[in-house]
């Protein structure tokens, strides 16, 4: 069967002496393997198509016992430029289709989580104040999908003070800091939060994304709030839940801070030299 349809580029690595091996986000098939035969050669009529984060129409040729299939056609839909210099935002995008790929179900449709991704990446790479918001919101929007969106209640949240609370992880009910004795029983096996980063995760949880994009958050309070998204998706998933994006981009984070304070240090050396 030939199926014809929009996908998004989530993986893909080289395989042989041409080809390249792809996971597709499809519409009917969910994530698939498939394998784009001379897509390495120079003359390659792929091109660019294939880099994670693309959003391509893709033709392929479908058997359902098999478990790669072969990919005929592949041609942008959507160039989005700045998630292909930006690093920030690259790394931000990576995430999006990592946390994709380990979650979403082989051979399963998706339809609404294709909707889910490309809205996503299209948000990281337009919005010029606050792309880094659209990531819990993602992750708590896929969570959605996957039939376990966080129970965060109004007036739980509207009873947060000063203090804090904690986040429920099996549930995503927030709790203040001050619940009574039966819910500090339930709050014991929560995660302690900050109120600004709790009153972030519930309006990630339940707003769209053109609101919870306006968001302004300080560096520490969005930094918690990730930890929140993953702490909760990863109760939920388990070992399936990936890592080697944020892994790879906090050492890229501590490289650069390293080489700013050297620089900072060189720099103080040279002009006390200088003076003496």
């Amino acid at each position: 069967m030939i199926v014809r349809t929009d996908a998004v580029v989530l993986h893909a690595f080289d395989y042989g002496e041409t080809s390249r091996i792809v996971r597709l986000l499809t519409r009917q098939h969910g994530v698939i393997g498939v394998i784009a035969r001379g897509a390495r050669r120079p003359t390659s009529q792929f091109g660019s198509a294939l880099q994670p984060m693309s959003y391509v129409q893709a033709v392929y040729y479908y058997r359902p016992q098999r478990g790669l299939q072969t990919l005929k056609e592949a041609a942008p839909i959507v160039r989005w430029r700045r998630l292909g210099t930006d690093l920030d935002r690259v790394t931000l995008g990576l995430r999006v289709v990592e946390i994709a790929r380990a979650l979403l179900g082989e051979g399963e449709a998706h339809p609404l989580a294709v909707n889910l991704v490309t809205q996503t990446l299209d948000f990281i790479d337009e919005s010029d104040d606050r792309p880094a918001n659209a990531l819990p919101w993602f992750q708590l929007r896929l969570a959605a999908l996957l039939g376990f969106s966080p129970d965060v209640q109004r007036e739980d949240v509207l009873a947060l003070g000063d203090d804090g609370g904690r986040l429920l992880l099996q549930s995503g009910t927030v709790l203040a800091a001050g619940a009574d004795a039966a819910e500090r029983g339930r709050a014991s096996s929560g995660v302690r939060a900050s109120r600004p980063a709790l009153r972030a995760f519930a309006v990630f949880a339940r707003t769209d994304l053109p609101t919870a994009g306006r968001m302004r958050l300080d560096e520490p309070t969005r930094r918690e709030v990730e930890s929140l998204a993953d702490a909760y998706l990863r109760t939920h998933t388990e070992a399936t839940y990936p890592e080697r994006v944020r892994q790879v981009s906090d050492q890229i984070d501590a490289a650069l801070a390293a080489a700013r304070g050297g620089a900072d240090s060189s720099g103080g050396a040279a002009g006390r030299g200088g003076t003496g």
